[in-house]
């Protein structure tokens, strides 16, 4: 039986030197906005970058509201969803396109190779990467023919292994 490991949802030209992904790829940086949780719940921009699909840090995972809705709708049972504000002191413009995901189930990276994800699952590693399992993946890329700017890779980014 071939074991069923999930992939990891990102954007396109996410960075990653790994050698631990199926394809072997490397990709350039791409400068994303920095952000930084307030209290209040709202994201502030800490740095001005590109604004992404998906929004990812240190604790907190961001996804653009078109993929909140197909999760919403597939596997609301593993997942929590709060819209969120981010927005740019220095010229008070808001953004509300936005979601924060919370995963109910959680992966340690030294068992990503152990994982079997059979089913409509979603998984979180390292307090804020997105994996879903194959029968996920295929719908959101049924779902979201037209975010072309996000992809899919099966293995961990160097930083988890």
């Amino acid at each position: 039986m071939t074991q069923n490991l999930p992939y990891w949802l990102c954007n396109k030209g996410t960075t990653c030197d790994s050698d631990d992904f199926e394809d072997g790829q490397s990709f350039e940086l791409i400068r994303e906005v920095s952000l930084i949780k307030l209290k209040d719940g709202r994201y502030q921009i800490s740095e001005f970058g590109t604004f992404r699909n998906v929004l990812d840090g240190f604790g907190y995972s961001l996804i653009e509201n078109k993929i909140a809705d197909v999760l919403k709708k597939y596997v609301s049972d593993q997942i929590e969803l709060n819209p969120i504000v981010i927005f740019r002191r220095a010229t008070n413009e808001e953004w509300t396109n936005y979601s924060e995901l919370k995963m109910r189930n959680q992966i340690e990276f030294k068992d990503y190779y152990k994982t079997d994800s059979i089913g409509l699952k979603i998984y979180g590693i390292l307090n804020g990467l997105i994996y879903v399992s194959t029968e996920l993946k295929s719908i959101i890329e049924k779902e979201l023919t037209d975010l072309t700017d996000i992809e899919f890779k099966r293995g961990l980014p160097l930083m988890a292994g």
